[in-house]
């Protein structure tokens, strides 16, 4: 906002070039860091003071509230938060939560407490970034609640955070029944797989002997498989505090407010001076009628038994009402007879809302109303994406339930019921004229056609073509997700360079219902160092791959994963905490191909990589970022080559090993100013990737992986030759159309007009502040 005041009067051009002039008339303070702020120096949240300043508990909340974070349909995860006055309790953290919460203003700060409901992937994935988030905005500490070993996941991926965290992590497993504070006693339901034959799951006598059982589960039984528990969530608002009728208290002769009102309040009998006998139900509101929200997740037809035949779940009817349940439940599990009867014996004053693969897959408006505004400067390279001309599913009038959609919300107390309002629509004609209005882009972007009309046709094999559907660092903001790119090496064939969390979301953004016909040919992942933002979402991947194959019939073969050796402790640690890996994935370390010749013993292994992938060389390069950090350098059979840095400062065995490529991706994290910064954090400015370029004699060098205070556009400089290009999430580029990229840097300069000319502004702010000490050190 201050920028905004200020252009008139000194625009960012205009300080670069007087800022000496305007030195000495300013007084500046002590240079402050641009480092991340020591968590012990920030100032404790206003709700937590709060908290603490009552004794350790919040009031009766007045208002609770179901939103939806995501639906549950591809490329969303399945979540929601309960959220009152003063706190939010969230439930699951897929992969994307994060980011969801971060971009529609979900108050993640009031968040500390998060339930799972399953100890699957698409529950928990997303919980790194999400506790991350919460360090971030200084929670002191987060309890999660869920099946056991949820926690030691956190502790496992934690090893991949750039930065160690300092939130306190507590766990309460389902053996302590249930949960309690000032807003809800919170009971945990454990659902076990019918262990029977599927002709016995049929029998519902078979059901309610076997569940009678496992209500009380013996030793045996909690040491059963980690997938064979789901847990239920049975949600009891405590009332809500019942209010003093002034009105009536003046009639039965309290004149003025004091400790009488208070003992009233607290439901005492009181007798005044006179002798009148005053009881609370005299001048309090009525009682609030009860709030209960059943969060309820089926994964498979094998726990229906478990949930037909719960005590728990089954205490509600018209009588003692459970006003919402969510369902996390596949759909042709909800669907079946059973699992309908089963919803219908709650009566008809219950609301359902499912979240599963039926539900819409919109999650992020700014993801695509960045790509409607690019898609004006070149339709192939910044293509529409589908979900523009998909529609919404249709609501099935045979499920006696509601479809979640990002950001509905069911008000409970008080209670109103759904609201759609805040539910994402996306308008391409709105985004189109949000772009069309901004000052001198219509002129420019006539121009830009002008020239790319008259161009030379150029003739260009159609491989390899790029997909940058990650373009941002350290954890996934509006629009830009984290590290991933996927590489199209001929028509059957392709890899993934890094994949951050939300890499297969992004593919299905991209691709739409193609999906399913791209991961069929993702034959390699090439994982650059064992950073979060670069391997958290190779699970998802994976899965999503193996269904792929499945659903067409195709036979199964590994996912062949490039990656330092160091990620097979984490492969173990996950395939015995969440699920087997052992026939889905190749592990092949990367060390083993870094040197040359090759180790005869790897020889082998290597010349199958190059037969698979159809290249002549495949060769990895330790670059200067954290320990076992690679970069790589690909040749095609066909002759082209492409460089991919991975992240890292300037390395010159990198040069080495790129010399005349014919494109090199290269991490650009900080603008030029921001040189030391950069070198703490070991990452490259702009100036030094376009640097690493030229000694490499690239012929094009794509910048990427920026900083997210970068949301929309880094700074575009003069160093920004007819050899350089910008990466943007869903960009798609071949060898043809690189020449034509720095002809788009007026128009994008223009479109992100605002903000490029405030990052201008603070970058000469910077360069001021320093010069002004330089000069103050010569003094």
């Amino acid at each position: 906002m201050l920028f905004k005041h200020c252009a008139p009067v000194f625009s960012a051009n205009w300080l670069g070039r007087n800022r000496f002039a305007l030195i000495e008339g300013l007084k500046f303070k002590t240079t402050r860091s641009t480092m991340p702020k020591n968590k012990t120096n920030c100032a404790k949240l206003k709700h937590i003071k709060y908290k603490e300043g009552r004794g350790g508990q919040f009031p009766t909340p007045s208002v609770i509230d179901v939103q939806v974070i995501g639906s549950g349909g591809r490329g969303t995860p399945q979540s929601v938060v309960i959220g009152t006055d003063h706190s939010n309790y969230l439930f699951n953290s897929g992969e994307g939560v994060q980011r969801i919460s971060s971009e529609h203003k979900v108050r993640l700060s009031k968040v500390e407490n998060i339930f799972f409901t399953h100890k699957s992937w698409k529950n928990i994935g997303g919980l790194l970034g999400l506790v991350l988030t919460l360090e971030g905005t200084n929670v002191p500490k987060v309890t999660i609640h869920g099946p056991t070993g949820v926690e030691d996941i956190l502790k496992m991926v934690t090893a991949f955070a750039d930065s160690k965290t300092s939130i306190q992590i507590d766990k309460k497993n389902a053996d302590s029944l249930y949960f309690e504070d000032s807003a809800f006693r919170i009971d945990y339901v454990e659902l076990h797989k019918h262990s029977g034959s599927d002709e016995d799951r049929v029998n519902s006598d078979t059901c309610l002997s076997d569940q009678t059982e496992s209500d009380e589960p013996d030793k045996k039984k909690q040491k059963l498989d980690l997938e064979d528990v789901s847990i239920a969530y049975v949600c009891k608002a405590h009332p809500s505090a019942r209010k003093i009728d002034f009105e009536k208290c003046v009639e039965l002769g309290i004149e003025k407010p004091g400790p009488v009102i208070g003992k009233l309040k607290a439901g005492e009998i009181v007798t005044l001076e006179n002798g009148t006998v005053i009881h609370p139900e005299q001048v309090l509101s009525p009682a609030g009628k009860p709030v209960n929200i059943i969060v309820i997740d089926c994964p498979s037809d094998s726990f229906l038994c478990a949930v037909e035949s719960s005590g728990q779940l089954n205490q509600f009817d018209e009588t003692n009402p459970a006003l919402l349940v969510v369902h996390m439940t596949p759909n042709h599990i909800m669907t079946g007879p059973r699992y309908q009867k089963w919803m219908k014996s709650f009566g008809k004053s219950t609301e359902h809302l499912v979240l599963n693969e039926t539900t819409s897959e919109v999650c992020h408006l700014g993801l695509y109303s960045m790509q409607a505004q690019l898609n004006l400067l070149h339709p192939q390279i910044y293509p529409l994406l589908p979900h523009f001309t998909m529609e919404d599913p249709p609501q099935d009038r045979d499920v006696l339930a509601v479809k979640a959609c990002t950001n509905l919300k069911y008000q409970l107390r008080p209670h109103k019921g759904f609201s759609w309002d805040q539910c994402l629509k996306l308008d391409r004609a709105a985004y189109v004229q949000e772009a069309t209005n901004l000052e001198g882009f219509s002129d420019l972007l006539a121009d830009l056609k002008e020239k790319l009309d008259s161009e030379p046709t150029k003739t260009s094999a159609v491989y390899p073509e790029v997909v940058f559907l990650g373009t941002g660092s350290s954890i996934p903001s509006k629009r830009r997700n984290v590290s991933g790119i996927l590489l199209h090496l001929s028509h059957d064939s392709c890899m993934f360079l890094d994949c951050g969390e939300g890499t297969a979301a992004q593919l299905y953004h991209y691709y739409g219902n193609q999906t399913d016909s791209i991961l069929q040919k993702v034959k390699a992942v090439f994982v650059s160092h064992l950073h979060a933002d670069h391997h958290m979402g190779l699970f998802s991947l994976v899965a999503e791959r193996k269904r792929a194959l499945q659903a067409a019939g195709l036979p199964f073969t590994p996912l062949h994963l490039l990656a330092p050796v160091q990620i097979s402790k984490w492969l173990k640690f996950y395939g015995s905490q969440v699920q087997s890996l052992r026939d889905e994935l190749n592990l092949i370390p990367l060390h083993h191909f870094s040197q040359r010749p090759i180790d005869s013993e790897q020889r082998e292994r290597y010349e199958f990589i190059l037969d698979h992938l159809g290249l002549s060389n495949f060769l990895p390069v330790t670059v200067y970022h954290c320990r076992n950090a690679f970069g790589v350098s690909i040749i095609h059979k066909d002759g082209w080559k492409l460089v991919y840095s991975g992240d890292t400062m300037p390395c010159d065995k990198l040069v080495r090993a790129g010399q005349d490529c014919d494109l090199l991706i290269h991490e650009a994290t900080m603008e030029d100013d921001l040189e030391e910064e950069a070198r703490l954090k070991t990452h490259s400015t702009t100036s030094q990737a376009i640097n690493i370029g030229v000694k490499m004699r690239a012929k094009f060098v794509m910048l990427n992986h920026f900083s997210q205070r970068y949301a929309k556009i880094p700074v575009i400089n003069d160093s920004l030759t007819g050899k350089v290009g910008i990466a943007f999430d869903n960009m798609r580029v071949r060898m043809c159309d690189l020449h034509l990229l720095p002809m788009f840097n007026p128009v994008l300069k223009a479109l992100f007009a605002e903000e490029h000319a405030a990052l201008e502004y603070k970058m000469n702010r910077r360069t001021m502040k320093k010069d002004l000490l330089r000069q103050q050190q010569v003094r």
